[in-house]
């Protein structure tokens, strides 16, 4: 066992990132080989990052080196059946080009000085920087400022919040809960989280479900767990009606992995516009739906009311939370739900960037708050909702207003990033 929080390399391998990204370049690149797009880069934290502008630079520089190998795309092949080989073979050929694609500066825009990240081109050929830049980002910040933490606060931290976590199951005797680690965009380090997957797969191997970081799956045979984002729902606001957008999205990606991923995300418009669409077809032909903003016992209570109002079974369909969530957190919406739903969990921050009450001379260590999104599709606007204000982005105004008008929402918005 390693006694270090970080190790020499923050991307281990081409494979070190979410399995939802995979699966979304694959349906890009099958249905808009030729749409370009542009993801910003928002830090949502009260922290200058501007300093680490040269370094976020030289570390993606680096990607242009990285690339999958045939084993690892071997790997992809046998875990997920349902990418076509075409694609893989795509992949085989398939090269970062960071010195086109990114750009790295620093903006005062806000009025104080902050890295500024800017991804653009074929959406096919960029949809992979998102967790990789965040990844990047966060274990530079980390490294610059809290490399004194010792190994053992880490450790410690860890191991007290999976024996609490046992404690509690047992007092209050749940046994609806499972979950999978999905802390790649915000871990403290690689390293960090390649400790905690193999702590949490030796001492809780029956509630974790799987990792949604390919390569951490791969090295320790864990299930990669990942199906769609935002962004797949964001860009079909130009490459469909807007007021169609969700629709489309949703109909095609069942088309894209014929069933095999499916998982709705319920609010990028949110959830109210999302209940509108999702008819009897579209219920029954997912498998579950995703909550990731907003009351998650408000948005289940929606859901099972949804479900049980078109005659299907909410016993029948799976509710995945994985928003901001800690284990205190699940076993309440567990308790909840308990006989009303199939339920499991997402849990990233709190288990990969989690240094417990670390604290000294330069205050309480926080996790940076931050998201990659897209900003742009074909060169046009496109908007996150969301189910809650804080969480909303979108770059114009004019374009916001109109999409909330043709999803019957109302034209104010309190905030847009």
């Amino acid at each position: 066992m390693t006694t270090k929080l970080f190790n020499d390399r923050i991307i281990q391998s081409a494979l070190d990132l979410d399995v939802y990204k995979i699966n979304m370049m694959h349906a890009a690149h099958k249905y808009y080989p030729t749409t370009t797009v542009r993801y910003e880069l928002i830090v949502r934290s009260d922290e200058d990052l501007s300093y680490l502008a040269p370094q976020v630079e030289s570390e993606i520089a680096k990607l242009a080196h990285c690339y999958f190998s045939q084993q690892e795309l071997s790997y992809l092949a046998s875990q997920a059946p349902y990418l076509e080989s075409g694609f893989i073979e795509y992949l085989r050929n398939f090269r970062f080009k960071p010195a086109q694609q990114v750009s790295v500066t620093t903006s005062t825009a806000s009025g104080k000085p902050q890295l500024k990240v800017s991804v653009s081109g074929l959406w096919h050929e960029t949809i992979l920087y998102e967790t990789l830049a965040m990844s990047i980002i966060s274990e530079l910040r980390n490294r610059s400022r809290w490399s004194h933490i010792p190994y053992e606060q880490f450790h410690n931290v860890l191991a007290e919040k999976v024996a609490r976590l046992k404690i509690e199951l047992d007092q209050r005797k749940i046994d609806n809960f499972t979950f999978s680690e999905m802390g790649s965009r915000r871990r403290f380090s690689a390293q960090v989280q390649h400790d905690v997957v193999d702590y949490l797969r030796q001492h809780v191997p029956d509630l974790m479900s799987g990792t949604s970081n390919y390569h951490l799956a791969k090295q320790f045979s864990l299930t990669p767990i990942g199906t769609v984002a935002h962004e797949w729902f964001m860009a079909h606001q130009q490459l469909a009606k807007p007021g169609e957008s969700q629709r489309v999205a949703l109909d095609l990606w069942q088309q894209a992995f014929d069933g095999s991923l499916g998982i709705a995300l319920t609010d990028t418009i949110g959830i109210n516009a999302f209940l509108q669409d999702f008819t009897l077809q579209r219920a029954n032909a997912y498998a579950g739906v995703r909550h990731d903003s907003g009351n998650p016992f408000d948005w289940g209570d929606k859901m099972i009311a949804h479900y049980q109002s078109l005659a299907i079974d909410p016993k029948s369909k799976l509710l995945i939370f994985t928003d901001g969530l800690d284990f205190e957190r699940a076993l309440e919406i567990c308790q909840y739900f308990a006989g009303r739903a199939n339920i499991s969990f997402g849990i990233g921050t709190f288990l990969a960037n989690d240094m417990g009450d670390w604290e000294d001379q330069d205050g309480r260590y926080q996790p940076l708050s931050m998201v990659v999104k897209m900003a742009q599709c074909n060169g046009a606007p496109v908007a996150k909702i969301s189910d809650e204000p804080e969480k909303a982005m979108c770059e114009d105004p004019v374009f916001l207003a109109e999409l909330k008008q043709n999803f019957g929402l109302e034209s104010t918005f309190d905030k847009a990033s």
